[in-house]
């Protein structure tokens, strides 16, 4: 009888020690089953999912889960840089509380025991925000920089095509992927053919079109020649076949050079800041409105959204969707699906010419504009509350796999802290955050290098490379001078409270 109560003591005694974990687990199983949030393709312009498109979740993605799914999550983001600002704030002020409630408790035990008062805690809160900060500075080239494991389009529609009308390079002034890269980066992601887009040239776009169509570039995704002209408005000029240049020139002779040499022109995130206004382009004979852009967020005013459908609808205008993508991140949330019978059988010129016929012909009834969906549109109101918002849109949208990995995660680094001795302290503390802080650092810096070396061979095209190398070699630096400095101190005060023990 003992026996049993004993051990019905030492059951319950491990439950309270495991309280936190156990209500976690319970707490992203409700999020993640009853209130499940399905990830699908919709029409950009319905919002209905869209049957023959399916979502391919990476293995690699599943297995790590916990490290990865999270900061996906927050690339896919509407206002992605933003939201993860707003994260650290969050972090900040939960150690600024959390220190706060310690040096009460510390203050009201050093007086009942009159201990003099210790100034060591305003130091160790500035330490640990200072780390803090490093830390979220490395994540954040991460998630930008490193190919993580995204989810990806299945196209499972024999004769529609996805294409991307809005694409950048690193000669591109704000680009940081190579032409290799951005190919890649399209196949990845489900594209059978995309334009380059580079801005205000496209010289080096049609040097790369001829070296695919000579065999000396890979030939999938198919690679089409564009501009982006910064003119009134961001226009994107598509089916470029001759090099010519932009420069001096009017909106509306740059819509007539394009439509002379036979390709089409779309107004560009006009959505962003409406400089002129949507007739003003439709008069001077542009061929369509981008309705979606990936780089500037996907919900922007919905009043401004209902004006572009309805012009583009009235006057027979293309709508189109734009991944605009330079480089930033692994993930993908615009496609364009084009309707094109054999494509598969076409050679590299006709399906070129399939394309360019249908944009041409602004047939809309064979064009859709697709959307990833995993969460629900966000209140531009509720964004200081967007760490909250954002963790329980992400549970909700995990699968089986994706919370068994969660779980299988959580037990395995709970057993190891036990088989180590170690606690949730002990991860938290000073030296752990000290040693992330280092390794953050060495990684900004070591991309500081990578992005300088970037910045020599393309100082004509791009001058995001060196402001980027700057930043990243001055932070990884600066960071890794605190770290060291705050490592030096940390040591030399425990080598002073030693002495002084022995003393």
């Amino acid at each position: 009888m003992t026996d049993q109560r004993s051990g019905t003591k030492g059951i319950l005694q491990r439950l309270k020690d495991h309280a936190g974990l156990i209500l976690f687990v319970v707490a992203i199983i409700i999020m993640a089953v009853p209130f499940h949030y399905p990830v699908r393709i919709v029409n950009a312009l319905t919002a209905e999912p869209v049957p023959g498109f399916d979502i391919h979740i990476s293995a690699w993605r599943v297995l790590f889960e916990p490290f990865t799914g999270p900061l996906l999550f927050y690339l896919r983001a509407h206002q992605p840089l933003k939201e993860f600002t707003i994260l650290l704030i969050w972090v900040i002020l939960l150690i600024l509380i959390v220190r706060i409630i310690r040096s009460i408790r510390i203050i009201r035990i050093k007086r009942s025991i009159k201990v003099p008062r210790s100034r060591s805690g305003f130091f160790t809160s500035l330490t640990t925000i200072v780390l803090t900060v490093s830390i979220w500075l490395g994540l954040l080239w991460l998630i930008i920089y490193l190919p993580l494991p995204s989810n990806t389009m299945i196209n499972q529609r024999e004769d529609t095509i996805l294409i991307n009308t809005h694409s950048h390079t690193e000669y591109s002034h704000d680009g940081i992927i190579s032409t290799r890269g951005l190919q890649k980066w399209h196949k990845r992601n489900g594209y059978d053919a995309f334009f380059i887009t580079d801005h205000n040239h496209h010289q080096h776009t049609l040097e790369t079109v001829r070296a695919q169509e000579n065999g000396d570039f890979p030939g999938t995704p198919l690679i089409m020649c564009g501009e982006e002209f910064s003119g009134s408005n961001h226009m994107t000029l598509l089916g470029l076949t001759s090099n010519f240049s932009t420069g001096g020139l009017t909106d509306q002779q740059v819509i007539d050079t394009t439509h002379n040499d036979g390709g089409v022109v779309i107004v560009a995130h006009w959505f962003d800041d409406e400089r002129k206004s949507i007739p003003y382009f439709t008069g001077m004979g542009v061929d369509g409105f981008e309705i979606a852009n990936q780089a500037s967020g996907l919900t922007y005013n919905r009043r401004i959204f209902r004006d572009i459908v309805h012009n583009c609808t009235t006057h027979g205008l293309l709508m189109t969707g734009a991944a605009d993508y330079h480089g930033y991140g692994s993930t993908c949330f615009t496609w364009n699906a084009l309707e094109i019978p054999g494509w598969h059988q076409l050679d590299p010129g006709d399906k070129r010419e399939a394309i360019m016929k249908l944009l041409r012909q602004r047939e809309m009834s064979k064009f859709r504009v697709l959307l990833y969906n995993d969460r629900e549109l966000p209140d531009p109101a509720m964004l200081p509350l967007s760490p909250l918002y954002t963790a329980v849109s992400y549970f909700r949208t995990l699968n089986t796999w994706q919370l068994l990995s969660w779980v299988a995660w959580l037990v395995l680094i709970c057993l190891i802290l036990r088989r180590t001795g170690r606690t949730k302290q002990d991860i938290s503390s000073l030296p752990a955050l000290e040693t992330l802080s280092l390794a953050s650092s060495l990684f900004l810096i070591i991309n500081g290098i990578i992005l300088f070396l970037k910045a020599r061979n393309l100082t004509a095209y791009n001058d995001i490379y060196s402001g980027y190398s700057t930043l990243l070699l001055a932070s990884g630096a600066g960071f890794m001078a605190c770290t060291s400095f705050f490592i030096w101190f940390r040591r030399r005060k425990k080598k002073r409270t030693n002495t002084l023990r022995e003393t």
